[in-house]
């Protein structure tokens, strides 16, 4: 209960408090927690953002130094393959130098000849210079002959007239019946030959062939 001065003010009752009208308001304070509750929310979710870009360019820096590695460890590998290779060819290179040459097949002082229509087969094209022996033989169906010639003319170039020219002869078995052999056996230098069939028409229709001593 408040009871009433002298002067018209009030006293008032330990037990009752202020009055309404005496009560600060609580209007700002309420707008205030508001606003800092807003501020807050914006730098929280600032901060997520934040975080989340520097999320995306960790993964990025951490994708491209992967591949980095990657095109590295490419190029070493293909250096490792280039070095093998070099090292490998090198090798190589230095086993043949080291390897012996083949030695070439000596030259025959033997030749097979076989004889037909129209055709002369030595069993070579080249033979050791010196004593050559050549067995010739006929399984045509008709005669021919077998002839040496020295010349630096191909053997077909040798036409003349109806016949081979011969100069060069240096020597032939004379006529061989068919199915007949016959062995010649000649002292001969270095150089080119031709070895023919000279019975007429049997040149020109191409029994002839080049032979090399050597």
């Amino acid at each position: 209960m408040q009871e009433q001065l002298t002067n018209g003010s009030r006293l008032e009752d330990p037990a009752v408090g202020p009055s309404v009208e005496d009560r600060p308001s609580t209007l700002p304070l309420m707008g205030a927690i508001d606003e800092v509750r807003q501020e807050v929310r914006a730098q929280a979710a600032g901060m997520r953002r934040t975080q989340q870009g520097f999320a995306f360019f960790a993964a990025l820096a951490l994708v491209l130094a992967l591949v980095n590695l990657v095109v590295i460890a490419a190029k070493l590998d293909g250096g490792s393959k280039t070095v093998t290779r070099t090292v490998a060819a090198a090798s190589a290179t230095k086993v043949a130098a080291a390897a012996p040459a083949a030695a070439a097949p000596a030259l025959a002082h033997d030749v097979s000849v076989g004889l037909g229509e129209f055709f002369v087969k030595p069993s070579v094209a080249q033979a050791a210079a010196g004593k050559v022996t050549f067995a010739v033989h006929n399984g045509g169906t008709t005669t021919h002959e077998f002839v040496v010639v020295r010349t630096d003319k191909p053997a077909g170039s040798l036409l003349k007239g109806a016949r081979a020219d011969e100069s060069g002869n240096v020597g032939e078995t004379g006529d061989l019946e068919v199915g007949q052999s016959k062995t010649l056996t000649l002292n001969l230098k270095p150089g080119h030959y031709a070895l023919i069939c000279n019975l007429p028409g049997h040149y020109a229709a191409g029994q002839h062939v080049d032979f090399t001593v050597r």
